[in-house]
C-alpha cells in the first residue's frame, strides 16, 4: 500500500527544494483562496534562493522537533469526497526512534474506556523503555527507519530537479496564531527531469501550489494536484487516477517550530484489480513536547502511576 502521509511529508521538502533552482519570477498571478497582495516587489531569484535555503535548514530543524513532541491526531474518513463518514478515529501519537506509538483515544466520537486506555499508556511506557534497551527485533525496525530516512534524504538531494517554478505573489492567509503573509509558488514538472526512483517519477504527475512564510523562513502550505495517473510496475501493480489532491498545513507551534496541522487527501486509484479511495482528513493538535526517550518514558510513566492510583480498587 502506498505511504500517503509519507509521501505528502517527502513532496513539502522535495517541491521545496525545487524553488533553489527556480528561474527569474514571473509576474504575480491572481487566484487562491486568500487577498494576493499587490504593491510588493517580486523578489529576486538570489533573494528567493536565500528564503528557500533557509526554510530548507528551518525544515530539517521542524523534523528534528517533531521527534520530541507528542500531538493528538483526529483522523475523519469518507467512502468519497463530502460523501458519508466511515470512520472518525482520534489518537495520541507519542514519537518514538522506531516508529510513532498510537494511543487511540476516541472512535466515532465516543471515548475509549479508562481501562482500555490505561493498557494503551503501559504499552507505550514499555514500548519507550524498549527502545533504550533495544533487543534484535527493535534493531531490526530501527535499521528500517533509518533505511527510509536514507531513502527521503536522496529524494530531497534531487528534487530541486523536479519543477519549474513561477512566483506568484503574496497572499495572506489565516492560522491558528492570525493573518500571516506568505510567499506563493506554483510549481509544474520539469519535463527534462529524470527521476532516480519511483517515488521521484511521481513527482512528473504533479501540479503543485506552495506556501512559505516570508518572516520565519518556514513552508506553511501545500496544495498538490494529481494532473495525470501515476502508475506502479507499469500499471500493474497499481495506478493513483489523475483528479486526486492533497493538502498540507504546518504553523507555529512553539517559538520557531512550525509542525504539521492537516493532511486532506482525495485520491482513488487500484492495487492490483481491486479499486481503493483514500478520503481522508487529519487534523493535528494539542502538541507538547515530551523531550528525548529518557524523558518522555519518565512523563508517561509518571502518568501511567496517576491513572493507577486513582483507579478504585473492588
Amino acid at each position: 500500500m502506498i505511504y500517503l502521509k509519507h509521501i505528502a511529508a517527502l513532496a513539502l521538502c522535495a517541491l521545496a527544494l525545487a524553488l533553489w533552482v527556480c528561474a527569474p519570477p514571473a509576474q504575480a498571478l491572481a487566484g487562491g483562496q486568500g487577498a494576493i497582495i499587490t504593491g510588493n516587489p517580486a523578489p529576486t531569484p538570489q533573494q528567493i534562493h536565500s528564503l528557500i535555503m533557509r526554510a530548507i535548514e528551518n525544515q530539517h530543524q521542524d523534523d528534528r522537533a517533531l521527534e520530541e513532541f507528542e500531538r493528538t491526531e483526529r483522523t475523519v474518513a469518507r467512502k468519497g469526497e463530502n460523501a458519508e463518514v466511515l470512520t472518525d478515529l482520534t489518537e495520541r501519537i507519542v514519537p518514538s526512534a522506531a516508529g510513532n506509538i498510537k494511543l487511540k483515544m476516541a472512535e466515532n466520537g465516543v471515548p475509549v474506556s479508562p481501562q482500555l486506555y490505561r493498557t494503551e499508556l503501559e504499552f507505550a511506557v514499555n514500548a519507550l523503555d524498549l527502545a533504550m534497551h533495544p533487543n534484535d527485533r527493535y534493531n531490526e525496525d530501527l535499521a528500517k527507519v533509518d533505511k527510509r530516512r536514507h531513502d527521503h534524504a536522496e529524494l530531497v538531494d534531487n528534487a530541486p530537479k523536479a519543477f519549474r517554478v513561477t512566483w506568484a505573489g503574496r497572499e495572506t492567509r489565516a492560522d491558528a496564531s492570525g493573518p500571516r503573509t506568505l510567499m506563493k509558488f506554483l510549481l509544474d514538472p520539469d519535463p527534462d527531469y529524470r527521476p532516480i526512483n519511483r517515488f521521484a517519477a511521481s513527482f512528473q504527475h504533479v501540479r503543485a501550489t506552495l506556501w512559505v512564510d516570508e518572516a520565519q523562513a518556514q513552508f506553511a502550505r501545500l496544495e498538490a494536484d494529481i494532473a495525470t495517473d501515476i502508475t506502479f510496475g507499469g500499471g500493474i501493480a497499481g495506478k493513483v487516477y489523475h483528479g486526486g489532491h492533497v493538502v498540507m498545513i504546518q504553523e507555529e507551534v512553539a517559538p520557531g517550530i512550525w509542525l504539521p496541522t492537516l493532511y486532506n487527501y482525495e485520491l482513488d486509484g487500484r492495487k492490483f484489480l481491486f479499486a481503493f479511495g483514500v478520503h481522508e482528513r487529519t487534523e493535528i493538535t494539542r502538541y507538547r513536547r515530551i523531550g528525548p526517550r529518557p524523558q518522555a518514558v519518565e512523563t508517561l510513566r509518571n502518568e501511567l502511576n496517576n491513572l493507577t492510583a486513582a483507579t478504585p480498587t473492588r
